[in-house]
C-alpha cells in the first residue's frame, strides 16, 4: 500500500496529525510531499511557535529515506493507491494529478467546513457530524504528546478547575471563564491570544513544559470549542489525570467518550457550576471516571488508531 500525502507547508492540526498516524502505522510508503518541513521541526498545529512550544522529536525523522523523487511519473504510472490531499494544497494537487485517475481524498481541517463542490474523490472532514457526506475526520493525540503529559501524573492537585488556553472563540467562552472565576477562586483560569507574526509571545502564554505540568495540578481539566468545536487541547485534556469536563460539541466521533463514564459534558453556565461543585465534592469517585477517560484515548484516539480508522473508511468509500 503506497499514498502519496499532498502537503501545504503550514501547520495544520488535522491533516499533519493524520500523516502522523499513517506514517507510524506505514513507514516510509507515505509519502509527504512537498516535504513539510515544520513537522520534523517539532511544530504541532501552530504557525507561530517559539521554541518552547516545539514538540521536538514527535514526528519521526524521514532520515533520507522518503523517495519523493520523479512523483509525477510514479503517479502516472500508478505507483501511489491513493492521493491525500490537505485541502489548503488543492491548487498543488491540481497542478501534479489528474483527479479522474487517482482515488484522491481531501482533508478538510479547517474551523469551519470549506465549501468543496461535488467530485470524484472523497472528503474527510473535521467539523462534522456526518450528514453532509464527509467522513468524519477528529483530531488525535500522538504518544509523544502523552508522555510528555503522563510523566506529571503524580502532581499535587493545587487547583479545584483548570482552563489554559486561548482567548479566542465567540463570547460564551469568555462567560465561561468569568463565572467559573468568581466561584471557584482556587481555578487556574489563563486565556491568552494565540501566537501570531505581531505578537509571537503573548503576554501569560506558557511553554508547553509549564502548560502540561500545570494541568496536572488540576482536579478537573477544562475544554471549550474555540474557532471550531474540535480543538487540540481537547485531546491533551484527555491525556490528563483529572476529570475531563467539556462543553457538548455536534461532532461525530468514533469511538467517542462515554458522557459520565469517561468524560462530563455540559451544555450551560448553571449547568457546568453545578457539575464543577458535585465533582469536588465526589472527588474520589470522579477519579475512576478520570482513569476510564485516559483508557478510551488510549485504546482509540491516539494518532495511529485515527490512521487506522481513516484507512478503514477510505476503502468503503472506494469499494
Amino acid at each position: 500500500m503506497k499514498i502519496l500525502f499532498v502537503c501545504h507547508p503550514y501547520p495544520n492540526y488535522v491533516p499533519d496529525l493524520l500523516l502522523h498516524g499513517l506514517r507510524t502505522l506505514m513507514g516510509t510508503d507515505v509519502v509527504d510531499y512537498p516535504r513539510k518541513n515544520c513537522l520534523y521541526s517539532g511544530v504541532i498545529g501552530l504557525g507561530i511557535c517559539s521554541d518552547d512550544l516545539l514538540c521536538k522529536g514527535w514526528f519521526p525523522e524521514d532520515a533520507g529515506r522518503i523517495d519523493r523523487d520523479d512523483i509525477q511519473s510514479k503517479l502516472k504510472n500508478g505507483f501511489f493507491d491513493y492521493v491525500v490531499c490537505d485541502l489548503r494544497a488543492i491548487s498543488f494537487l491540481r497542478s501534479i494529478v489528474d483527479q479522474t485517475s487517482q482515488k484522491v481524498v481531501l482533508i478538510d481541517g479547517e474551523d469551519k467546513p470549506a465549501y468543496i463542490p461535488p467530485g470524484p474523490y472523497v472528503v474527510c472532514r473535521r467539523e462534522t457530524d456526518g450528514t453532509d457526506y464527509s467522513i468524519p475526520l477528529p483530531m488525535a493525540l500522538p504518544p509523544y504528546i502523552f508522555k510528555w503529559i503522563s510523566k506529571y501524573d503524580h502532581s499535587e492537585k493545587r487547583y479545584s478547575i483548570g482552563f489554559l488556553g486561548s482567548s479566542g472563540g465567540d463570547g460564551q467562552r469568555k462567560a465561561i471563564i468569568d463565572t467559573i472565576q468568581e466561584t471557584f477562586p482556587d481555578s487556574l483560569l489563563q486565556a491568552t491570544l494565540v501566537p501570531s507574526k505581531a505578537a509571537p509571545n503573548p503576554d501569560g502564554r506558557l511553554s508547553r513544559e509549564d502548560y502540561y505540568r500545570n494541568l496536572q495540578q488540576c482536579k478537573i481539566v477544562l475544554s471549550l470549542s474555540g474557532e471550531g468545536h474540535d480543538t487540540f487541547r481537547f485531546w491533551e485534556n484527555a491525556a490528563v489525570n483529572a476529570v475531563h469536563l467539556s462543553s457538548q460539541s455536534p461532532l461525530f466521533i468514533p469511538n467517542d467518550f462515554q458522557t459520565d463514564q469517561e468524560i462530563v459534558r455540559f451544555a450551560s453556565i448553571p449547568q457546568l457550576k453545578q457539575i464543577i461543585e458535585t465533582i469536588l465534592d465526589h472527588s474520589d469517585q470522579y477519579q475512576s471516571l478520570a482513569t476510564r477517560g485516559r483508557a478510551k484515548l488510549l485504546r482509540y484516539h491516539m494518532t495511529q488508531h485515527r490512521a487506522e480508522y481513516f484507512m478503514d473508511r477510505i476503502r468503503i468509500a472506494f469499494a
